[in-house]
C-alpha cells in the first residue's frame, strides 16, 4: 500500500454508514500485532469501498475491484481500481493493522417513500431501464 494515500476524510468505519452507497468489504476483530492475545473481539476497521466486486481465491488471495478509481486512491494511493489485500496466516492485513474477520455487503442510501404506508419492493424493479 502506497504512503501516498489521500487524507482528506478519514476512511469509513465498519458499523457506521458510509456517505456513498454500494458494496463494501468490511473489517472487523482488529489487532495490531498478529500474534496479540485477544481478550475480546479488538477494534472495527475501514469498510473499503464502494466496490465491484470482492474476490478469494483458495483462501490465500483476496482481491478487490473498486467501482471508481479516486476510492482506489484513497484507500492504496493508487487510482488502480483492481487491488490484492495481504494475509498474515488467518488475519486480513490492510494499513498495519490486522483484522480476524471480513464481510461483504451492501450500502443501500434509497430515501424511504413518505406517500405510501407500506413500503414497496424494490426487487421487481431492480434491473428496469424504466424511469418513472
Amino acid at each position: 500500500m502506497s504512503n501516498d494515500k489521500e487524507q482528506a476524510a478519514p476512511l469509513p468505519i465498519y458499523g457506521k454508514k458510509p456517505s456513498l452507497p454500494g458494496l463494501y468489504l468490511g473489517l472487523f476483530h482488529g489487532r495490531h500485532e498478529p500474534r496479540q492475545e485477544m481478550e475480546d473481539w479488538g477494534f472495527d476497521g475501514p469498510m473499503i469501498g464502494p466496490l465491484k466486486w470482492f474476490h478469494t481465491t483458495y483462501a490465500c488471495t483476496l482481491r478487490v475491484a473498486f467501482e471508481r478509481g479516486e476510492d482506489a486512491k484513497r484507500y492504496f494511493g493508487t487510482h488502480q481500481t483492481e487491488q490484492f489485500l495481504k494475509l498474515d496466516g488467518d488475519l486480513l492485513v490492510f494499513d498495519g493493522k490486522y483484522y480476524g474477520d471480513w464481510t461483504a455487503y451492501k450500502v443501500d442510501h434509497r430515501p424511504k417513500d413518505s406517500v405510501r404506508n407500506d413500503q414497496r419492493l424494490d426487487r421487481l424493479r431492480s434491473n428496469s431501464t424504466c424511469i418513472g
